[in-house]
């Protein structure tokens, strides 16, 4: 008669337990580090980066007070450069004045949507919000006005010289604090076109 016999050592089992340690710390650092970009503070203030749907979008501006056509006015595909020109570092300082940093995304494709404001005109001339969303997830965007000598600041409306707020008097879009100059963060003249990421 033949018998087999395993003998198993307990340096072994050990190893086994804390192999699946080891892996479980992993997948829970994995998970975390995905979910930890879902909130940003700005001002000290925590917002929610949630935008996979389009009534996730409207929610993420609604945090700021900012009403929006449902429908968006554009939307496309753009890609984040590898290196940043001064256009781009100028456009990501307001970024980090928001909490968000594009250059952790540079080389990424991501979607940009763009909503126009219904409670909020620059002179009567529509004012845009623009967000970047990369997998489900806001990594930057501003609130802009469409004139030449218009307006660009993050998405709470504060800027470097003043300060805009959603206006609950109009909300047909037609009311303004004052203007460019005293509202915006920066004047748009101030910005080439291409400040705005585009392909």
């Amino acid at each position: 008669m033949f018998v087999l016999s395993f003998k198993t050592k307990r340096k072994n089992i050990f190893l086994g337990i804390l192999l699946v340690v080891v892996l479980a710390l992993v997948a829970t650092a994995a998970n975390f580090v995905r979910t930890a970009r879902s909130e940003a503070t700005m001002a000290g203030n925590k917002y929610s980066l949630k935008a996979e749907s389009n009534e996730d979008r409207i929610s993420f501006l609604r945090q700021f007070g900012w009403e929006v056509n449902p429908e968006p006015a554009e939307i496309r595909e753009i890609t984040i450069p590898e290196k940043f020109n001064d256009v781009y570092e100028k456009y990501n300082e307001i970024q980090k004045q928001q909490g968000l940093d594009l250059t952790r995304y540079a080389g990424k494709t991501c979607k940009q949507w763009i909503y126009e404001i219904q409670n909020y005109s620059d002179r009567g001339a529509p004012v845009r919000a623009t967000m970047l969303v990369y997998e489900g997830k806001v990594i930057g965007g501003d609130i802009s006005s469409t004139p030449v000598d218009g307006f660009m600041c993050g998405f709470n409306g504060a800027g470097a010289s003043g300060e805009i707020t959603p206006s609950s008097e109009d909300p047909g879009g037609n009311a303004q604090s004052g203007s460019a100059e005293e509202n915006s963060g920066i004047n748009v003249s101030e910005i080439p076109t291409a400040a705005w990421p585009t392909d």
